[in-house]
């Protein structure tokens, strides 16, 4: 069968390859839909993978196999990618920490022991039978390659505490930015601005249904000193991953309030630390998802309360493409919506 191989930085390869092989526990999954994400560009650009299934992870298919102790039933059901409950037998989840469970960590990455060596940029991939979630009825194919991403979306506005009445802001307004703007307002939220370079993405955060939305140092601060309690907001979600983002998060919350790094750098300059500390602010990373997550991200999908058709693009892309796709997004900073793999 075919499918798109990583095979070092900025080395993109189609490749014809074995079949997945099924074994014990696991189904093969026949894929529909995957999308290409932020996470798979850098990929691209450093060569570095957790593991090889992580190149193509936003997907959704259909059961085609099962392994030996599985129902038959599961042949014919379309599912997404998600993770199984806690473990109960790791070392956090026996001291009490389920959502830091070892074993959903893995398979979030795709680095347990019965994932593929590739990813779902392919014609079919092998799973543990614990990481699908059937798909709910009613839900469109090409919306639920969005659930993955939905999934972390909805893990970090949980983690943050977003309540009636609460002022956010987004910085980054890609496809977790646009997802955590829209669960913020379903979460209470008063009033939601967002951050974001691309004029495309600021109209494209206001349609759906944030208040405002500026370029970086234009008008954000003047917005928040007019809106609410004019301290500034309650809660900002960093999703950019820019080196500057976690400054500007610290300094556009209010004293005691609550920023929460979801796309963050890993490099980061001393000076955001420090204003941490002289504004109280808690800040709060949050890392992948849950399977709680993704069911809420599926029934708000299921219930049009979660929109996501107007993320991505409505024309489809064959695995032939996906290297040229993902080279330019390279090199336009991911501006342009998210583009869907049909193997």
């Amino acid at each position: 069968m075919r499918a798109v191989l990583l095979r070092g930085p900025e080395q993109i390869e189609l490749a014809d390859i074995e079949e997945p092989e099924l074994v014990e526990g696991s189904v093969i999954v026949a894929i529909d839909r995957c999308g290409i994400g932020g996470s798979d560009v850098e990929a691209f650009l450093d060569g570095k993978l957790p593991a090889g299934a992580w190149f193509g992870h936003e997907w959704v298919g259909q059961v085609v196999e099962v392994g030996a102790g599985l129902p038959d039933r599961f042949v014919g059901e379309v599912v997404v990618g998600a993770v199984p409950p806690p473990c109960g037998q790791c070392r956090p989840c026996r001291a009490g920490y389920g959502s830091h469970c070892r074993l959903v960590l893995e398979m979030i990455v795709g680095a347990d022991p019965l994932a593929s060596k590739h990813g779902a940029f392919a014609e079919a991939i092998r799973v543990d039978a614990r990481r699908v979630q059937r798909l709910p009825e009613g839900i469109d194919v090409n919306d639920a390659a969005l659930s993955e991403p939905a999934a972390v979306a909805v893990h970090a506005v949980e983690r943050s505490g977003v309540g009636l009445g609460d002022v956010v802001v987004v910085i980054g307004a890609g496809t977790i930015g646009l997802l955590v703007a829209e669960l913020s307002r379903l979460a209470g939220a008063a009033q939601v601005g967002a951050v974001d370079p691309e004029p495309a993405r600021r109209e494209l955060v206001c349609d759906l249904g944030s208040d405002a939305a500026f370029a970086p140092g234009e008008g954000i601060g003047r917005w928040l000193s007019q809106t609410g309690h004019g301290l500034g907001a309650d809660v900002v979600f960093d999703c950019s991953g820019s080196d500057e983002a976690l400054g500007s998060a610290v300094r556009e919350v209010r004293r005691g309030g609550t920023v929460v790094a979801v796309g963050v750098s890993s490099r980061k300059s001393p000076s955001p630390s420090a204003k941490l500390i002289e504004r109280e602010v808690t800040l709060r990373a949050s890392l992948g998802y849950t399977i709680a997550d993704v069911q809420r991200a599926l029934a708000l999908m299921a219930d049009d309360r979660l929109r996501v058709s107007r993320i991505y693009q409505s024309e489809t892309v064959g695995l032939g493409e996906v290297g040229s796709v993902i080279e330019r997004l390279a090199a336009s900073g991911r501006a342009e919506l998210k583009s869907l793999v049909q193997p």
